[in-house]
């Protein structure tokens, strides 16, 4: 959508004979047609790009543009552009060696081994023990690179060459000095804003390759430990999880279970036909009737004499078994007829 640049041309005749329009020549770049690449408005001859240019896939874009009149017939002149394509610095410097842990043959041998170097003890100052090898896609001076470096485990015992990216001893090793080493090196580009990428190498003080490899194998052991503990609380963590969701599931299904009882079974009422509740016990929601009264009753003839007597301590706490009483006599006609005459004569 930018504009690339302005086509103007004049007519020396009048009206629609001077009227000019502008139009793009067919053709191709790259194998696909220009028209895909810039347009031409036709009333004004403005060039609008149509897409983003990339100095690293276009680095200039050569086209025909005709101009046009409006007369019959029309005559028409065309003119040659050429568009150089500017470089940015829109691309980081790539390391290509050492290879990054987890990518190309260092993924297949595990990445304890990608960027390893042997560093003899007995090397002289200035020895070369390693290089960083990076490029840049990018042009000029936005691919000129440089090399620092930001970090070592023992400073002062190595240096790294700024345009080479060749990592030399800066004295002799010590025996004091660790056989391990890991040195990361900062590969910066000369572009505005400038770009940068970082590449880590691990060096050993060794005389012999398999000196080299017994420091290698001592230097992964310890990793697997770590690897179990990890895997150990994983373990428990999920164990007590598993533990605290159960819980809670008991937990709802107590609560689940006593309201169900207690829709089905509701506590009854205080008292039943006047008896005190504290004459009742509660078992699961069932109350029972633990006490018991007992009544002597005498029944004769004459109604004056008949009594009832209730004693206090008849009430006991269960029921006594007593044989069944004897039947009293029938009475005769006789004597319900006197016991009626008597019942009046009171009465009067």
């Amino acid at each position: 959508g930018a504009l690339v640049l302005t086509v103007r041309a004049s007519d020396a005749d009048w009206g629609q004979n001077a009227r000019v329009r502008y139009r793009l020549r067919e053709g191709r770049l790259r194998g696909a047609p220009l028209s895909s690449y810039v347009s031409v408005q036709a009333e004004t001859g403005a060039l609008y790009a149509l897409r983003s240019f990339d100095y690293e896939e276009v680095r200039e874009l050569e086209l025909w543009v005709r101009a046009e009149d409006g007369g019959a017939p029309p005559l028409s002149s065309n003119v040659s552009v050429r568009l150089l394509i500017a470089d940015e610095n829109d691309n980081a410097p790539q390391v290509l060696y050492p290879p990054a842990p987890g990518s190309g043959s260092a993924a297949g041998s595990g990445s304890v081994w990608a960027g390893v170097e042997l560093a003899p003890r007995s090397a002289e100052p200035g020895a070369l023990v390693a290089k960083v090898v990076a490029v840049d896609a990018d042009a000029g001076q936005n691919a000129w690179l440089s090399y620092e470096l930001a970090k070592a485990t023992e400073p002062g015992l190595f240096r790294v060459g700024l345009h080479s990216g060749e990592v030399r001893t800066a004295r002799s090793p010590l025996a004091r000095d660790a056989a391990r080493h890991s040195l990361v090196v900062v590969v910066k580009d000369r572009g505005r804003p400038a770009l940068s990428a970082t590449a880590t190498l691990t060096l050993v003080l060794a005389e012999s390759v398999a000196e080299l490899l017994s420091e290698l194998g001592s230097a992964a052991a310890p990793a697997e430990p770590a690897g179990s503990l990890t895997r150990w609380l994983v373990l428990a963590v999920a164990a007590v999880s598993c533990l605290f969701l159960a819980f809670l599931l008991l937990l709802l299904a107590l609560r689940l279970r006593r309201w169900r009882r207690s829709r089905l079974l509701p506590p009854p009422s205080g008292t039943l036909r006047g008896v005190p509740a504290s004459h009742f016990v509660g078992i699961d929601g069932v109350r029972a009737f633990l006490r018991s009264y007992s009544h002597d009753v005498s029944l004769t003839a004459d109604s004056r004499k008949s009594q009832l007597r209730c004693a206090a301590g008849s009430c006991c706490d269960t029921l006594p078994a007593r044989p069944p009483p004897d039947e009293p006599a029938p009475l005769r006609a006789e004597d319900v007829a006197a016991h009626r005459a008597a019942d009046t004569d009171a009465l009067m």
